[in-house]
């Protein structure tokens, strides 16, 4: 994959901070088939670059909102922005073989290439499978099994049927992961979001701020005394 593209890609400012993601100390290092698949599927798709920043987000806990569903992951990635990005993995076909499918609201998306917050949510995807059985049946399209020998498709997991997205529970072998529903205002919130500012008077906030504060010199002396006028 070419950089030409978005040469400022890889210097791009600070990410910011956010709490309650999900923690992956060693990204990539897993033991599980799937897991392992998982993993050298994002080292095909995506540039060395693309890879160490995914790594990076993996590692701060910027993946957020984790879901699974069958045959895919989702989750919301805090990146540089005021908003996080909403990110999925799909297992595909293509060409006849398994393959996976990325997709990020990004600007930098991933026609040409999975961008870092892909990657991030590869490597988080990765660790969980790993972990979770049940994240492991919703992969691989066996919802309600604990084991691939035994699964018929057909089954339900907590409740849920075919088709449902699973959020992940909200701790996984030390991790933590915020649901999609927490991260989501509430009509009590859009409310005061949208109520208009109330006016303010610039005289009384100025005395209020005087009486707080008060001036190091009189109104009508300059910083050195003198009078002024």
């Amino acid at each position: 994959m070419s950089t030409r593209r978005w040469p400022t890609y890889f210097d791009s400012p600070p990410r910011r901070a956010v709490e309650g993601g999900v923690v992956v100390a060693k990204p990539g290092k897993v033991t599980d088939p799937l897991a392992v698949e998982l993993v050298a599927a994002a080292e095909i798709e995506s540039a060395p670059q693309i890879l160490a920043r995914g790594r990076t987000y993996a590692r701060a806990g910027q993946v957020v909102a984790v879901q699974v569903a069958p045959e895919g992951f989702s989750a919301q990635i805090q990146g540089t922005g005021a908003r996080p990005y909403e990110v999925r993995l799909d297992r595909t076909m293509i060409s006849g073989s398994d393959r996976v499918a990325a997709d990020c609201t990004c600007p930098y998306g991933c026609d040409n290439g999975w961008c870092k917050h892909a990657a991030a949510l590869a490597y988080v995807a990765a660790f969980l499978l790993d972990r979770d059985p049940e994240a492991r049946s919703e992969w691989i399209g066996q919802a309600g099994s604990a084991a691939d020998s035994d699964a018929s498709g057909s089954g339900t997991a907590d409740g849920q049927g075919a088709g449902s997205t699973r959020a992940i529970p909200t701790s996984i072998a030390g991790t933590a992961v915020v649901p999609a529903s927490a991260l989501s205002l509430t009509a009590e919130d859009l409310a005061v979001l949208r109520s208009p500012i109330p006016a303010r008077d610039a005289a009384n906030l100025l005395a209020a701020a005087e009486a707080l504060v008060p001036p190091p010199w009189e109104p009508w002396q300059g910083p050195s005394g003198e009078p002024v006028g």
